[in-house]
């Protein structure tokens, strides 16, 4: 990877081994994996076998460093296009002795889980990927003569993409597309994209998005894209990190042994526990008049009328300590609510991020609002950057563990404790009479 110039032999090989355990570790928990982080590096670095778990999932991670070791070899050999042999040889060293097919294009037909995109037959496959291959090729070659240009990154997310809409293995598709995604983006200067665990229905919304087709519905890779950008400064974060302590002469490696110190790890994980039920009460005052909302819809309007909440789970313990103590560019989305009357729509946001100035000190790790800027554009903005008099009043929400209260701040005025229906039941007044009132 070419982003390495600033950084020390050791400090890039700590930092590198550190990329290595969170790739493999995100990218086989998106598929069901069930390694801890812990387990994961236990199991690639050390060789060991986890008792307990499932051999399958050992052999998975073992499986991932070995093709990552392949990717780097490609990456660094910037005069050598990328060929379809080289994919099908990623497949093999993934799904070695796990399944008959690595490396062979399926025979059957296939479905995905939970989405509304059915890959074409078996018979269409080689053509499509000789196709693929051939873009592929050309792609990986020209990207290499830049430096982190927008258009390598949108290379790099049609590389995923691309390859997922053809589905031309029965099994490791997901992997095989990160792993190519991530190999698209070294080749052009830029450091990985990790797609966490966190993310994991943006995630597949994002993919569904770009498999849309047909005269009545579109594709779009914006959505997909604004991920990777996202989780692309996520990384350089960790570089710029790693780099400033190397300046001031602490090691990468022994900083993080530091700051997740047993101690200071179970209050942590105590706290997060308080915070994680508080989550799941918020969520459950959304949640009640969306349903109410529905039910009368459903019975009293038509169909193109709408209320919905879109849930994507909320923070594993490692990204809200994460966040906590500073870290991590990147927003980890916790719902959204869609409006819909006709022609009127309004998309609604909820992400975690760090508290602002006026939060901190009460809360470390805030929900903050914003809003689809404009109507269908997978664009979020912040509705502090939105006029007052088209937004709701309520912009970011917090939870004080140690007082066990919501704190929640307008978008004028100081933060102020306040009962969890009453800012939800006013956020849906306020959209209402905002968008929808006559």
């Amino acid at each position: 990877m070419r982003i390495q110039g600033s950084l020390s032999p050791e400090v890039l090989y700590r930092i590198r081994k550190h990329f290595r355990i969170k790739n493999i570790y995100h990218s086989n928990a998106i598929e069901g994996n069930v390694l801890a982080v812990g387990e994961t590096r236990q199991v690639v670095e050390h060789g060991l076998s986890v008792a307990g778990k499932p051999q399958k999932d050992q052999v998975e991670a073992r499986n991932l460093s070995r093709a990552l070791d392949y990717l780097e070899d490609l990456a660094g050999n910037h005069r050598a296009p990328i060929t379809e042999i080289d994919v099908r040889h990623i497949h093999t060293l993934v799904l070695e002795g796990l399944s008959d097919g690595a490396g062979v294009y399926r025979s059957v037909p296939v479905t995905i889980t939970g989405s509304e995109h059915t890959p074409s037959g078996p018979e269409s496959v080689p053509g499509q990927m000789e196709e693929f291959g051939q873009w592929l090729s050309h792609e990986s070659v020209q990207v290499a003569d830049h430096f982190a240009e927008v258009s390598d990154l949108l290379a790099s997310a049609v590389t995923h993409t691309w390859f997922v809409t053809v589905h031309p293995f029965i099994d490791g598709n997901g992997r095989v597309a990160r792993l190519l995604l991530n190999l698209m983006l070294m080749r052009s200067g830029f450091p990985i994209a990790i797609i966490t665990k966190d993310d994991r229905i943006r995630y597949y919304d994002a993919l569904e998005a770009s498999h849309a087709s047909g005269i009545s519905r579109t594709c779009d890779l914006t959505p997909f894209i604004e991920l990777v950008a996202e989780s692309i400064e996520e990384s350089l974060e960790e570089y710029e990190a790693a780099a400033k302590e190397q300046r001031d002469q602490t090691e990468w490696a022994t900083s993080l042994a530091e700051r997740f110190a047993q101690t200071e790890r179970i209050s942590v994980e105590n706290e997060y526990v308080v915070w994680k039920n508080a989550m799941g009460l918020l969520k459950s005052y959304f949640q009640q008049p969306v349903q109410i909302f529905k039910q009368f819809l459903s019975n009293q309007v038509g169909p193109d009328t709408k209320l919905d909440l879109k849930d994507f789970g909320t923070l594993e313990f490692e990204k809200y300590s994460s966040l906590r103590s500073g870290d991590s560019a990147k927003r980890v989305w916790f719902l959204r609510v869609d409006f819909q009357r006709g022609d009127i729509s309004a998309r609604y946001l909820f992400s975690f991020g760090h508290a602002s100035y006026a939060m901190q000190g009460r809360c470390d790790v805030t929900l903050q609002v914003a809003r689809e800027e404009p109507p269908d554009s997978f664009h979020y903005e912040s509705i502090e950057h939105i006029r007052p008099t088209d937004t709701p009043q309520l912009a970011e929400i917090g939870y004080e563990v140690s007082k066990e209260r919501f704190v929640v701040r307008m978008r004028s005025g100081r933060p102020r404790k306040m009962g969890v229906k009453a800012f939800t039941n006013q956020f849906f007044e306020d959209v209402i009479s905002i968008h929808f009132d006559v």
